[in-house]
């Protein structure tokens, strides 16, 4: 048996000024029954820690966290395992950045709070609810209570509690500690779901405050404005099939996308009315890691999307874009919990990819959609806003091909062959500019498409033991990859790849000097990539074709 020993928590343990006597309270508690459990009186030690753990005993700070994995290690070492996952889940529902202790408590255990931080994920209904516990309530060994509540809602509730049975609002029911699937719906109001835990002798409080329905409605001519502010883009990478995405109007001429929109494009164009652009959009700012960029185009009319005032949890909100370039669609979600430093959605939205703008019921500007549930803040959105309206008058701007140069982000490709059949490869970015999604696996030939820079390619023929072999992607460069299988006995190939046809699209060179100083100051003083012979950094390179 691993008894963990009192450490940091007996420092947390001191009593300092100011504190309040309910927190001194508890940590007496625990320390009480960290010693207790030293002395092998495990019933006394789960009496304290229980009493402990109520969270209106103190905050959920290190000591609380001790107190939740010891009470878990203690039940799991009775046998029941299931009762200490239950109450692992309720502590990251609770405080979703509790501490977890490798070094005082049990592998198994330790394992067991990793897997219930992952459990704890969010619920939909988590931003129309309220949860509170109202501990030293009597119940049946193993069993909590759960009672529901709807005060503001002004239909009867009903919620589906699974695996247990149908709950009204204002009733309370009995059921075996662990965490349940409810489903809350009344007539006139948008039905939610959320997960929640019951605790053994413990009765859990879910107040929910559904929206009505009409909150979740996004009025026609509301749609229709917000949708004649926004620029559908066709984004054209190197060797890869055009991709559509979607900008908003913010100002004279510039358009607000995401840098996923135009990372790595040799290409970007857009339309504005009957007006059709390519070769004249110009990018002012952008942010590769708040997932933003700000294009210039050369209009002089249309109008901007308006900015909200404020934004709050739960508050509904449309995302729009154009998945096929030209049909509109909007997806409707919720605000989660998290407004900073992103937006945190309640619903996955579909499409994300695709989407642009975030809106709220008014056709208000709230963000800018980067994944299915996030989305990118006002205040990082209006941060490079300001940036790009300091160059709208810049002499010199640059394009989407220069600005993927800038950022090691240019496409190139590399056809992957094999000289026999059923020959399977896997494909792993190694560049820090490069990004997960970019991997692929699947049976040659392949001809790959990506960013710039190295990958890790694992190719394994039939019969054979797996082989791993490195490719390097140049920026606007096809090439070969041949692989042959290796001869029994014998070294295996030495594979060059040859170079098949060179940069596409010329870059004119006015003036290295300036146009290299003038880049360094639109781009905040941040150093162009340096060819240090295959260390893996990039270059910027400037091809011009021969006469």
């Amino acid at each position: 048996m691993h008894r963990p020993r009192w450490t940091a928590l007996g420092l947390a343990c001191l009593l300092t000024p100011g504190v309040l006597s309910a927190q001194q309270a508890r940590n007496q508690r625990i320390a009480a029954a960290q010693q207790a459990y030293q002395e092998f009186d495990t019933g006394r030690a789960l009496e304290l820690l229980r009493a402990a753990l109520n969270p209106r005993e103190g905050p959920q700070d290190s000591a609380w966290a001790y107190g939740v994995q010891l009470l878990g290690q203690i039940v799991a070492e009775s046998g029941d395992t299931a009762q200490a996952n239950t109450w692992f889940r309720w502590a990251f529902r609770l405080a979703p950045s509790t501490p977890i202790d490798s070094v005082n408590f049990l592998p198994d255990v330790v394992q067991a709070m990793r897997r219930a931080r992952t459990g704890a994920a969010p619920s939909a209904g988590d931003v129309v609810s309220r949860t509170t516990w109202e501990w030293g309530v009597g119940a049946p060994a193993g069993q909590g209570r759960l009672q529901i509540l709807a005060p503001r809602v002004t239909a009867p509730l009903n919620a589906l509690v699974r695996g247990v049975g149908v709950v009204q609002s204002g009733q309370t029911i009995t059921a075996a500690a662990g965490s349940y699937d409810i489903e809350a719906a009344a007539e006139g109001f948008l039905p939610t779901q959320l997960r929640r835990e019951i605790l053994p002798g413990v009765v859990t409080v879910v107040e929910l405050n559904l929206l009505p329905v009409s909150a979740g409605v996004l009025a026609s001519n509301v749609r229709t404005a917000a949708f004649a502010r926004l620029v559908p883009l066709t984004v054209r990478r190197f060797q890869s099939d055009s991709t559509c995405a979607t900008g908003a109007m913010v100002g004279r001429g510039l358009v607000l996308t995401s840098y996923a929109a135009i990372r790595g494009a040799e290409r970007v164009g857009a339309v504005v009315g009957s007006q059709r652009f390519g070769d004249e959009i110009r990018v002012l700012a952008w942010d590769a890691a708040r997932n933003l960029a700000v294009l210039q185009l050369p209009v002089t009319a249309g109008d901007s999307l308006p900015v909200a005032p404020q934004v709050a949890p739960g508050q509904f909100v449309w995302a729009l874009g154009f998945p096929t370039c030209q049909s509109p669609s909007d997806t409707r979600s919720r605000l989660g919990a998290a407004v900073q430093p992103a937006l945190e959605l309640a619903d996955s939205l579909r499409d994300a990819e695709h989407a642009g703008p975030l809106i709220n019921g008014d056709g208000q500007l709230v963000g800018l959609v980067t994944g299915s549930r996030t989305a990118v803040p006002l205040s990082a959105v209006q941060t490079l806003l300001d940036a790009a309206r300091r160059q709208v008058a810049a002499p010199q701007k640059l394009t989407v091909a220069q600005v993927a140069l800038r950022e090691n982000h240019a496409y190139g490709s590399v056809a992957i062959t094999a000289d026999a059949t059923g020959v399977t490869a896997r494909i792993t970015p190694l560049e820090t500019w490069q990004w997960p999604g970019l991997a692929w696996s699947g049976t040659l030939p392949r001809t790959f498409s990506g960013p710039m820079g190295r990958y890790q390619l694992d190719v394994q023929f039939p019969g054979q033991a797996s082989r791993r072999l490195q490719v390097t992607i140049r920026a606007g460069a096809a090439e070969r990859f041949p692989v042959a299988t290796q001869v029994a006995g014998g070294p295996g190939p030495q594979v060059q790849p040859a170079r098949k046809r060179g940069f596409p699209w010329p870059i004119a060179l006015i003036g290295v000097g300036g146009a290299g100083a003038a880049a360094f100051l639109l781009l905040g003083g941040k150093q162009p990539p340096v060819d240090n012979g295959g260390s893996g950094t990039g270059s910027l390179v400037i091809l011009i074709p021969q006469q």
